[in-house]
């Protein structure tokens, strides 16, 4: 227990330990330019850059300590809606506080960064890029709220395609679908139904169409398969709805397709449950209910 709140300390003080270093560092080599190069074009030429660069990395560091180790435990008591809010207000806003310092460091004020012809040629240049997309898609998600921290979701984007799966099933929608754990400046972190954490750009969810799961109900669920022909449809529409039991709504049964050996029929069902599990209790009642009424068939005609 001893060793590891030294090495959570040690892990905690790195960062600032690095912050310490720099300062010092970036301090003394600022005194060198104005003591040793005053009044030259070297020293205009370096200190702004290198203020901003001791600025950037400082309050990146900084940043970093407060979003990991001060924002997620201040912030645990929150309900999932406000806390989203929060975190993502609070990290804006950080964020934008380093942004003015570094300008300020190079030089350029308040005032000159926002109504300045430049600021205005980076915000026209940049305004389709990835970074502002990915911001202002922040911003849409956290004002918006299609979805908020802990809830479950899935979501159909151009960007990640998925293959459509093949006969005898059902068309499926091109979804993913996950826990959401995370909402930050740039991504939203989703754990995804199979374990796996998919970090996503805020820009690309602000354009899917999203399912909220956790503030859905009962949904369609349909499931495709084949009989032989041999077996009376009503038979199995009889065994086969008896064996599925209740479901939020009662389940139907309906011929889809008939071929020369076999017929095909569609199952379906509403419920709240993942559509793995329902599929899989649904198929494994068609496996039953037609190895049953096959056996049947096959002792009627011996």
């Amino acid at each position: 227990m001893a060793m590891a709140d030294r090495q959570s300390s040690r892990r905690f003080l790195g960062p600032w330990v690095l912050v310490v270093i720099l300062f010092v560092v970036g301090s003394a080599a600022l005194i060198v330019l104005d003591t040793q190069y005053r009044n030259t074009p070297i020293k205009e030429a370096v200190s702004g850059p290198l203020r901003a660069v001791i600025i950037l990395v400082v309050g990146s560091i900084i940043a970093r300590v407060v979003e990991t180790k001060l924002l997620a435990k201040s912030l645990t008591s929150l309900p999932p809606r406000q806390r989203t809010i929060a975190g993502f207000t609070v990290r804006l806003l950080l964020y934008l506080g380093i942004t003015l310092a570094v300008f300020a460091g190079l030089g350029i004020g308040l005032s000159s960064f926002i109504f300045g012809g430049a600021f205005l040629t980076v915000v026209i240049g940049l305004a389709g890029q990835s970074m502002l997309s990915n911001l202002f898609g922040g911003v849409w998600l956290v004002l918006f709220q299609p979805f908020q921290v802990s809830d479950s979701i899935s979501f159909v984007t151009w960007q990640y395609p998925l293959l459509m799966p093949s006969y005898p099933h059902e068309a499926i929608k091109p979804t993913y679908s996950g826990r959401v754990t995370d909402i930050n400046l740039m991504y939203t972190t989703i754990v995804t139904d199979d374990g796996e954490p998919l970090v996503l750009p805020n820009g690309v969810l602000a354009q899917a169409a999203i399912i909220n799961r956790s503030r859905s109900g009962a949904r369609k669920i349909s499931v495709r398969f084949e009989t032989p022909r041999q077996i009376s449809p009503e038979e199995l529409k009889t065994n086969l709805l008896e064996d599925l039991g209740s479901w939020d709504r009662p389940p139907t049964l309906e011929l889809t397709d008939i071929g020369i050996a076999s017929y095909s029929a569609r199952v379906t069902v509403w419920s709240r449950e993942s559509e793995e599990r329902v599929k899989d209790r649904i198929l494994k009642s068609v496996w039953k209910v037609i190895s049953q009424l096959s056996e049947t068939e096959d002792s009627t005609g011996l």
